[in-house]
């Protein structure tokens, strides 16, 4: 393919773009311009998209067919919009009344998808008419009736067909709201692909920007000189491989000697080696975890633990998991006995009992503790090499020396580039000690060691401003931003549903965004459980609890929309810690309707436990809730079918976070239990309008991705359906991944669907 050239140049700032609207587009950013004019209140924007959203948000009491002319309309070919039916099915914005034509189906440009809330946007109860009005009240659990619903239209297979190639095309498309899942983007390899701004669709025929799935920080080796050659150390390009030098590696191996007694043949790998995986740490697992500054990383200035927790999670990548292995029992017992000897006598030396820099000693907690997380990342996920049983007493290490450190401690800024990334690094590094907690929670049910409720710190700042290569870029990032909510007032204002805590948090950075996700997963946990005591009668969450954690994570949706830096795709080069958190978001839905954290089971690390723990121990009651977080499930698989599952296993799901897989498993067995109660012979009550239409979706994708089986195949019985799509799910991780616990998820998949088949 022939890469368009970019022939459109910035007379502000000299970039080049290859489409017109594009340096049109960036031009704004500079003029401020705001051209989209609201025709009901005075407020102006500089995208259509957010104009559309501003519409759909604040003028959405509109009267019933009274639609917005504010903003162009888009055209569209009249087609069958399969996900605009979904949605007004399973949420709170009803479909036309009536279904005259194909045309009456496209929604208007300001629509969107919604998780489904029962409450309007300004946090207000949403009156709904009830069901009486048709016919006799429905059973309980049906308590949040659709209304303006059309009679029932089965997929055919050009329908079908024609959702599929809807999928990418809501006005935001990087959007958790209208797409609770991963969108995957067009492969167009075209390196040339703007991310500055946030795409707004112009008409259907659009391509995503993609960036390319080539490796982000290019394909230059390290140069291979003799062992002995010592090369002069110079600043690096971030997106350059690291050069260990060989001085580094000497001090290295001298600083080894001083760990005889802990490391009596200690590994030494080459400066090649240690090159080559610590380049693979900073490409493929740092961006998931981004404590690094990588502008002014410099290995030869890092402390020995640190460089081989680096390289041993690197090696990972590099798929030497004998070199990882050897590397990991080396940074651990070197940090281990740096902690008994250096940093458990508090403030006082041991060797000569005098008081100890507290820079130098932050430093040298804070570093510490990074070696420690990347421990954690070795062994967390694997059964035996090294054993993950080491992960959950290392971890306590970890919380100690946060602790003894100060958990919500930050060193002084005196203004400067340098002293920021000091502070923001720590900042950094203790909020994504916070979340490892919460994800080893999620893995094995057990109790986080740091609770959201301790943390005051402010939430990490932007990716632009983290990456910026300069203290003059760094200046000119910072100016345009509007500096960190503190987490506890970012909670606190996706709870209180008021107009002034709306305005107080906008938006946060995709690291913030992680953050605050992963607090209200915690704050999710922590009630299930304390619901199971008994004064509660083991009773589940109750209706008004998880309404207003829907509306919190409906907040968090739109603020995760406000930030240009946001994508669900993967290869953004901003990171792809965004993608992750739209993940955690359906696990947060998902665990509003069903409490999975005891019943997965995954510290067994057996398939066969888990899946039976799984079939057992969990059980769903059809609502309208549960048929809402059945859509986000279906959804989320639906992308990888439009791809190919297979060629998505092999070529991309290995480079994500194993946070994806995690929330795969729940996507798939809640799907899977709502197909076994949804298609048993006459259930009771009747199937309603929303589950009708999300049943035949998953049919109609069913036979999409399945060579060669028919829509009565598949209802034969209520269990095939149900365990076919499992398999579908398990085939995402069943390849050769890199870490164990991602192919023990997808072989307890294909044990769960074992057991449904045998129960049929």
């Amino acid at each position: 393919m022939v890469r368009p050239s970019k022939q459109y140049q910035c007379q502000r700032c000299s970039r080049t773009f290859a489409r017109l609207e594009h340096l049109q587009r960036h031009d704004r950013s500079h003029t401020k311009e705001k051209p989209y004019l609201c025709t009901q209140c005075p407020k102006a924007f500089t995208r259509k998209d957010l104009l559309a959203r501003h519409e759909r948000l604040a003028h959405n009491d509109a009267a019933p067919g009274q639609g917005s002319t504010s903003s162009p309309s888009v055209a569209s070919p009249q087609v069958f919009d399969g996900l605009n039916v979904l949605a007004s099915a399973v949420t709170d914005h009803p479909a036309p009344a009536t279904i005259p034509g194909p045309q009456s189906l496209l929604p208007a440009p300001h629509e969107s998808f919604t998780p489904g809330l029962a409450a309007s946007t300004q946090g207000h109860p949403i009156a709904t008419p009830s069901l009486s009005a048709q016919g006799p009240p429905g059973p309980a659990g049906f308590n949040e009736p659709f209304v303006g619903y059309g009679p029932a239209t089965s997929y055919d297979g050009d329908d079908f067909t024609t959702f599929l190639d809807s999928i990418p095309l809501p006005s935001h498309p990087y959007s958790p709201t209208y797409q609770p899942l991963p969108l995957f983007p067009g492969f167009h390899f075209d390196s040339a692909s703007e991310y500055s701004q946030p795409v707004a669709k112009a008409s259907n025929d659009v391509t995503t920007p993609s960036s390319s799935i080539l490796p982000r920080h290019g394909t230059q080796l390290p140069s291979l000189q003799p062992e002995g050659a010592h090369t002069p150390y110079k600043a690096r390009d971030p997106s350059a491989p690291i050069s260990v030098t060989a001085q580094c590696r000497d001090r290295l191996i001298a600083e080894l000697s001083s760990y005889s007694n802990v490391v009596p043949e200690p590994y030494t790998p080459s400066r090649h080696a240690l090159s080559r995986c610590i380049s693979a740490y900073m490409t493929n697992f740092h961006c998931h975890y981004p404590f690094m500054h990588p502008p002014t990383l410099d290995v030869d200035s890092l402390p020995l633990h640190l460089i081989f927790g680096m390289a041993s999670v690197g090696a990972q990548y590099c798929r030497e998991p004998d070199t990882s292995m050897s590397l990991y029992k080396v940074a651990k017992a070197v940090t281990l006995e740096h902690i008994r000897r250096d940093l458990q006598w508090g403030c006082l030396s041991p060797e000569t009992e005098g008081p100890v820099d507290p820079v130098s000693r932050g430093q040298d907690i804070i570093e510490t503790v990074q070696a420690l997380v990347l421990l954690i990342s070795v062994s967390c996920w694997s059964e035996r090499d090294p054993p993950h049983h080491e992960a959950l007493y290392i971890r306590s290490f970890m919380e100690t020396l946060l602790r003894q450190g100060g958990l919500n401690d930050l060193p002084a800024q005196d203004g400067s580039w340098e002293s920021w990334i000091r502070y923001e690094r720590i900042k950094r590094t203790k909020l994504i000690v916070f979340c490892f907690f919460s994800v080893q929670t999620i893995v094995f049910d057990i109790p986080p060691l740091i609770l959201t409720e301790e943390l005051t710190l402010d939430l990490p700042c932007t990716e632009r401003e983290w990456t910026a290569t300069s203290a003059s870029q760094w200046l000119e990032e910072r100016s345009q931003s509007r500096g960190e909510p503190k987490l506890q007032d970012a909670l606190n204002s996706l709870f209180t549903h008021t107009g002034a805590a709306k305005s107080s948090l906008e938006s946060f950075s995709s690291l913030g965004g992680y953050v605050l996700i992963h607090a209200m997963i915690q704050n999710i946990w922590v009630i299930q459980k304390a619901s199971r005591l008994p004064v509660t009668n083991g009773s589940f969450l109750s209706p008004s609890v998880i309404t207003s954690l829907e509306q919190a994570l409906e907040l968090w949706c739109q603020c995760w929309e406000h930030n240009q830096e946001s994508s669900i795709d993967p290869f953004n080069p901003h990171g792809p810690v965004s993608f992750t958190s739209t993940a955690l978001l359906r696990l947060a839905y998902i665990r509003l309707n069903a409490d999975f954290s005891s019943a997965r089971r995954l510290d067994t690390w057996n398939p066969d436990v888990i899946a039976r723990s799984l079939k057992n121990n969990l059980s769903v009651q059809r609502s309208d809730r549960l048929t809402r977080a059945a859509l986000h499930c279906a959804h989320a698989l639906s992308t990888p079918i439009k791809l190919g599952i297979n060629y998505v296993a092999r070529t991309l799901v290995v480079s994500w976070s194993n946070q994806y897989a995690l929330c795969s498993l729940e996507c798939a067995v809640l799907l899977a239990k709502w197909l076994e109660v949804a298609t048993i012979p006459n259930p009771e009550p009747a199937l309603t309008e929303q589950e009708h239409k999300l049943l035949e979706f998953v049919l109609e994708m069913v036979m999409e991705a399945q060579h060669g089986v028919s829509r009565e195949w598949l209802l034969a019985n209520n269990t095939r359906l149900s365990a076919t799509v499992t398999r579908l799910w398990a085939r995402l991780f069943t390849a050769d991944y890199i870490w164990q616990l991602v192919n023990l998820i997808g072989s307890s998949l294909n044990r769960y669907a074992d057991i449904i088949e045998s129960d049929g």
